[in-house]
């Protein structure tokens, strides 16, 4: 079932960004012309060029504004987009590394006891959660790709989609 409130955000934020701009600068339009209208069937004073000079710039600015916000958002996630994908590679692929090593570590322990790799095991554990971080801050910036690249590794390497090892497919 489709999520009725992000269908609604979605049309709406499509409203607000290319609608409302729109229709300000449309509005600085029609503005125009009314003046220019009503200049040529009477003179206008001093005040109301200047008042409808103001208003129509003001109109004209915002409409402009908004629609360059917009653009410029657009333009920063393409190019966000391609770097995102990487990153999030990157770091499953030093995730995995971790967790591979923690597992030798753990391979080692069991043979001998050396305090020293109780104090590397210590280490890599607390990176892990910072890859999990790391990922999740790439996902505030590129949501679906990051989605989409965690989806993937879920098939292709055998993890949940959080990126944590998958306890039912062995490695």
């Amino acid at each position: 079932m489709p999520n009725k409130t992000g269908s609604s955000r979605s049309r709406r934020s499509w409203y607000n960004d290319r609608v409302i701009p729109l229709l300000i600068v449309v509005g600085a339009i029609v503005l125009t012309i009314i003046m220019v209208a009503v200049s040529a069937t009477r003179p206008l004073s001093t005040l109301e060029l200047v008042l409808w000079q103001v208003v129509s710039l003001g109109l004209g600015l915002y409409g402009s504004y908004r629609f360059g916000q917009n653009g410029a958002r657009n333009a920063a996630q393409d190019i966000i987009r391609p770097h995102a994908r990487a990153a999030v590679r990157r770091i499953l692929s030093l995730r995995d590394s971790l967790y591979r090593l923690s597992s030798r570590i753990e391979g080692f322990k069991s043979q001998g006891d050396d305090r020293r790799l109780d104090v590397i095991q210590a280490i890599v554990d607390e990176q892990i959660p910072n890859s999990r971080y790391a990922v999740d801050d790439w996902r505030d910036l590129a949501p679906k790709d990051v989605e989409e690249i965690l989806k993937t590794a879920a098939e292709q390497r055998g993890v949940t989609a959080d990126g944590n090892p998958d306890q039912t497919h062995p490695r």
